[in-house]
C-alpha cells in the first residue's frame, strides 16, 4: 500500500489494507475503522476527509474521491485551481462496497448498506439500502431480504 501524509491517516485495529491500495490526503483526515477490508487497487483521495466505520468491506478497484477540481474558476488552469468540496465522504459501519465503484464528494453511506459492483454513488445511501448503477439508485433493502431460518 502507498500512504501519503501518514500523520493524517488512522487505521483501526485488525483492518486489512491489501496490496496496491493508495491512500492520499493533504489537509484532512482519512479514518479507517476496525476490522475493515480494503482490497487491491482501492484508491482513496482524502481531499475533504474520508471517514470509514467498522467492519466495512471495499472490493477491488474502488475509488473514494472526497473533493473536486474547481472547474468553474476560469482564470487558472483546472489543475492548479484550488479544490472545491461539499464535505467529507462518510461510510458508516458494516457496509459492503462491490468491485469497481466510485464514491464521490460529500456522500454518506448509511450503516448496513450495500453498493453493487460498478456503481457510481453521487448521493447519500440510507441505512440497509442496496444501491446500484450509474448513477447509483436504490434497488432494494436488506431488511426486505431477511428470511426466517430453515428448521
Amino acid at each position: 500500500a502507498q500512504l501519503e501524509r501518514e500523520e493524517l491517516i488512522t487505521i483501526g485495529d485488525h483492518a486489512e489494507i491489501k496490496d496496491y491500495v493508495i491512500i492520499r490526503t493533504y489537509e484532512n483526515p482519512v479514518v479507517i475503522g476496525a476490522y475493515c477490508q480494503l482490497n487491491p487497487f482501492v484508491v482513496i483521495y482524502g481531499g475533504s476527509g474520508v471517514y470509514i466505520g467498522d467492519n466495512v468491506m471495499i472490493a477491488p478497484h474502488c475509488v473514494l474521491a472526497a473533493g473536486n477540481h474547481n472547474f468553474r474558476q476560469l482564470g487558472t488552469p483546472i489543475r492548479f485551481a484550488r479544490g472545491i468540496s461539499d464535505g467529507p465522504i462518510v461510510i458508516e459501519n458494516n457496509v459492503w462496497i462491490g468491485a469497481n465503484c466510485t464514491i464521490t464528494d460529500a456522500v454518506r453511506i448509511g450503516h448496513d448498506a450495500v453498493v453493487g459492483a460498478n456503481s457510481v454513488v453521487t448521493r447519500d445511501v440510507a441505512p440497509y439500502d442496496i444501491v446500484g448503477g450509474v448513477p447509483a439508485r436504490v434497488i432494494g433493502n436488506r431488511k426486505d431480504a431477511v428470511r426466517e431460518p430453515v428448521s
